[in-house]
């Protein structure tokens, strides 16, 4: 099976390669894992809540709100995650 990363594609759902015994992390949409959806939805209600306080005339909550969302909670969503447990990483060396 072809991956990415020692992923695989997203149209490959989350079987997993043949080599791995069935032991696969779990994931949701393709490469993203769960703490990452999580992260990313995070990431979505902060950014709302910082342009609902940005409508009501926030000048110091918004900006912060948006910063945390936009720079921090969207790309560590996107970001995070790529490098595997102990447990698959242990798992390769056999």
């Amino acid at each position: 099976m072809v991956s990415v990363w020692g992923y695989p594609f997203a149209m490959d759902g989350n079987r997993g390669s043949e080599a791995d015994d069935g032991a696969h992390r779990p994931r949701m949409f393709g490469l993203l894992e769960t703490r990452n959806v999580i992260l990313l939805a995070v990431g979505a209600v902060v950014v709302l809540f910082g342009y609902v306080s940005l409508d009501r005339g926030s000048v110091v909550l918004a900006p912060l709100l948006l910063f945390a969302g936009y720079v921090v909670l969207i790309p560590a969503g996107l970001l995070l995650g790529f490098r595997g447990t102990e447990s698959d990483q242990a798992g390769e060396g056999e």
